[in-house]
């Protein structure tokens, strides 16, 4: 039963240090810039032109290996947060994309959207064109290659909530730092008991040890008499 405590306390301590890994990594972002952990971009989605798919406020995470774009979150279909490009030909028909947007609407934001149609400009370079799932039409302008952010790996709602949750800072203390302190001193208190029951158990052995010694000094000096 111990045993079962201790793996359920480290795995409780790991998910909440890396949430809160996650959460300063959003929070020291600068802005225009987007969160990555080992070439990730993570983000929520703001709108629901991409629903059934992506429903509003989803957790999604983008695939960013490759340059560096950024942009802020706005308008139809825009993202919160950042991530990088992914090697613009990589991408094919029914790939859903974060890519930064031309739109004058939305002011050079990013904007994740299905490609539904793939040509060549002149140099050879790919241009996507996207849409929104609950979109009626394409979206006006296509995205050219440089533009494209990354593809969408992972898309959670649920998710999504619990980001929205915790990013709230009335939130963040209770639900994350404070658990954190508290396995934190539970773990330094049980590492002080263990270093103390080890001590003492070496201060008994190393007692046992001059008895006995005392011991068959006596029994030397009796055999002697």
């Amino acid at each position: 039963m111990k045993h079962i405590l201790r793996v359920v306390n480290v795995l409780a301590t790991v998910v909440i240090v890396l949430a809160f890994v996650v959460l300063l990594r959003t929070v020291f972002t600068p802005s225009g810039e987007i969160p990555t952990i080992m070439g990730y971009g993570f983000m929520r989605t703001l709108t629901g032109s991409m629903e059934p798919a992506i429903p509003v406020h989803s957790f999604i995470v983008v695939d960013t290996h490759g340059a560096q774009t950024g942009g802020t979150a706005s308008g139809d279909g825009a993202t919160s947060g950042d991530a990088g490009s992914d090697g613009a030909a990589a991408y094919k028909v029914g790939d859903i994309i974060t890519f930064q947007s031309t739109d004058e609407a939305l002011d050079g934001s990013l904007n994740t959207h299905r490609i539904v149609s793939v040509e060549r400009a002149a140099d050879g370079s790919a241009i996507y064109h996207t849409k929104g799932d609950a979109n009626a039409t394409e979206d006006a302008d296509p995205v050219p290659a440089a533009n494209v952010v990354g593809r969408v790996v992972f898309i959670s709602a649920g998710l999504g909530v619990v980001v929205s949750l915790l990013t709230n800072p009335l939130l963040f203390f209770p639900l994350i730092v404070l658990p954190l302190v508290i396995l934190l001193v539970l773990e330094i208190r049980r590492l002080a008991r263990t270093t103390r029951e080890v001590s003492d158990a070496e201060d008994e052995a190393a007692l046992r040890d001059a008895i006995e010694k005392i011991r068959e000094q006596k029994r030397a000096e009796e055999r002697k008499q």
